[in-house]
């Protein structure tokens, strides 16, 4: 989903090193993997060739046995965790076009996380119940005139522009203006989405920028890694 393909040579030698032997510590140290994966690659967007050569040199670490336990590979990667400031200021920004499908798919696993870390529903992001719903629409119509058409193409595809909502409701808004999508966000399953009707009376560039602050914040918990001990 993540397109990284840079850390198989070291998780190869995780799985020869721990997977029979420890499979506790082989499935924390994937864990770490896919949030550094996340933080690094998806949302920082950062060179991978420096991560691709930590990678690999503690994939001869592990099978030299120089690295023998779960804290010293986690401290190893250390170096290619991005901080949280640098990680929330990426997410605060980014923006994924959802016309390719790797992103579409991105785009819902980060959401559908999110979810569960504010409501506790464990939904399955791959289930067509609940579509990806872009608050300012893929094609405005001209109740969204308000934001000028040079902005709207930047903004459509912005985290903080986008949510989750149940497919038939999000059929029935397709491009309507805010007001008549809030009276259904009021209405979601959704806690992310209820949140939009309850704090947002309006929908324009800068509540789409404090929204997707807000979501970095909650984002910054959830795919996070503690390196003490």
């Amino acid at each position: 989903m993540f397109s990284v393909r840079q850390p198989l040579a070291m998780l190869l030698a995780c799985h020869h090193r721990f997977f029979e032997s420890d499979r506790d510590v082989f499935t924390r140290i994937t864990k770490a993997i896919a949030i550094i994966s996340f933080r690094y690659n998806v949302i920082c967007n950062l060179q991978s060739h420096d991560q691709e050569r930590l990678y690999n040199d503690i994939a001869v670490k592990i099978s030299n046995q120089t690295y023998v336990t779960y804290q010293q590979v986690l401290t190893a990667l250390q170096a290619v965790y991005p901080d949280d400031d640098q990680f929330k200021n990426a997410f605060a920004t980014k923006e994924l076009r959802t016309t390719y499908s790797r992103n579409k798919k991105v785009v819902r696993y980060i959401l559908f996380a999110i979810e569960k870390q504010k409501s506790g529903q464990a939904l399955d992001f791959e289930s067509a119940t609940y579509n990806l719903e872009h608050i300012l629409p893929e094609n405005p119509a001209a109740a969204w005139s308000a934001i000028e058409e040079v902005k709207q193409d930047r903004l459509i595809y912005r985290l903080g522009n986008m949510t989750l909502l149940k497919t038939s409701r999000n059929r029935d808004l397709g491009n309507g203006g805010y007001e008549v999508k809030r009276a259904v966000y009021a209405q979601s399953d959704c806690q992310i989405t209820q949140a939009i009707a309850e704090h947002y009376d309006t929908w324009n560039e800068a509540k789409i920028e404090s929204r997707q602050k807000h979501l970095a914040k909650i984002a910054a918990g959830i795919w996070r890694i503690e390196f003490g001990g």
